[in-house]
């Protein structure tokens, strides 16, 4: 089976006029599983539901370790993994290439941890060496970084970065795969990833409000000698319930039977077939953009798979071009904080096809036109 074979979106192939980087489209089928009986989740019914999600979640991570659910965004593991693993100050090494790594950060620094930012320019991937030069300079006992920055549609290569912090340092590598996980590589036991942590709006292709993330035994180590974790982002206490298949707080039910048939619908696709996909929809976005005169924000070699952040032609007004879609029932992704005014974004991620992608592609130059014609009606 390949990419071109697998109809990802049962029966909607190349109808897809969602394009948000997050939330992304969700498949009707995966909609109307939100409406599953309700049920204790201390029964023999749940336990049944939640066993079969912690059977597949780890082929989903590639690991032979721990996978878990948590129902709150992948923001919540963020903080869960901080005052779960990492001891007394930190220090904690926070690598910011966007706004949303930028955020982990802040919040180290919110938690009163001993934080150090390394800054990257956005839309430049982190670069290795970079981060050998800070572990060199100071020992850490954790490092956050982000696979792939949703903000300026920029891949870093997680598996180098992770191999170098494992050479230098004793620190935990703590991994954001938000928009990776499902849609691009992610190995977390080839890579050595002590955490690893997605939401379920992104390329997992369900509603928001549910985040899976993976635990290694080194983590988990960490998190047992810790003495104050709190309780509800407890890792310890999440460990225990999930050996019993429950959790140890009230879930979100309909999002676990939504979670439950994607599983099965990802898998069923095939984790390479799905990857293959979404490389064939970035090239498409990148051959029509070098057409029609638009750029990448990313740097050559770092542009997403999955989301795509991109400045239009001279004398298009970024803005202008998502209300001209909008009004013609499309939705997109503006450029996200300070790139609001100046780049659009699309989420190509998901269950999306390429069709669809391509049906898009089509609107934008009949959205760039609409906008220069207003534009020369009104000079």
């Amino acid at each position: 089976m390949t990419h071109a074979d697998f109809d990802s979106t049962t029966g909607s192939r190349g109808q897809v006029r969602f394009f948000n980087p997050g939330p992304v489209w969700v498949r009707p089928q995966v909609l109307q599983s939100l409406g599953g009986p309700m049920l204790s989740h201390r029964s023999a019914a749940f336990m049944d539901l939640y066993g079969r999600i912690l059977e597949k979640l780890p082929l989903l991570f590639r690991t032979k370790g721990a996978t878990h659910t948590l129902p709150c965004s992948a923001t919540g593991v963020w903080e869960a993994a901080l005052i779960s693993c990492v001891d007394g100050t930190g220090p904690v090494l926070s690598i910011s290439c966007g706004a949303f790594s930028d955020k982990w950060g802040e919040m180290s620094k919110r938690m009163g941890l001993d934080t150090d930012i390394m800054k990257v320019e956005w839309g430049k991937a982190v670069k290795p060496e970079e981060v050998k030069a800070k572990l060199a300079a100071k020992k850490y006992a954790a490092v956050t970084v982000v696979h792939n920055e949703t903000s300026t549609g920029t891949i870093s290569d997680l598996a180098a970065i992770s191999k170098i912090i494992h050479e230098n340092s004793d620190a935990l590598v703590l991994a954001d795969v938000v928009t990776s996980l499902a849609g691009i590589p992610v190995e977390v036991d080839e890579w050595g990833l002590d955490v690893a942590v997605c939401g379920s709006q992104k390329a997992m292709a369900l509603p928001p409000g549910i985040a899976v993330f993976s635990v290694s035994e080194r983590a988990m180590n960490a998190a047992r000698a810790k003495k104050n974790r709190g309780l509800y982002l407890d890792f310890v206490d999440i460990e225990a319930f999930a050996a019993k298949k429950q959790t140890p707080t009230t879930p979100c039910l309909p999002l676990l039977y939504a979670l439950d048939m994607q599983l099965d619908h990802i898998l069923a696709e095939g984790l390479e077939n799905r990857w293959a996909r979404h490389y064939a929809m970035l090239a498409e976005v990148e051959g029509w953009a070098a057409k029609n005169g638009f750029t990448f924000f990313a740097e050559d070699g770092a542009h997403s798979p999955t989301v795509s952040s991109i400045i239009p032609p001279e004398g298009v007004n970024a803005e202008e071009l998502n209300k001209a879609l909008k009004a013609d029932k499309w939705t997109t992704g503006s450029g996200y904080g300070k790139l609001k005014p100046t780049n659009v974004r699309i989420g190509h991620m998901g269950d999306v096809d390429l069709d669809s992608v391509k049906a898009y592609l089509a609107a934008h130059e009949r959205a760039v036109e609409k906008v220069r014609t207003s534009v020369g009606a009104s000079a």
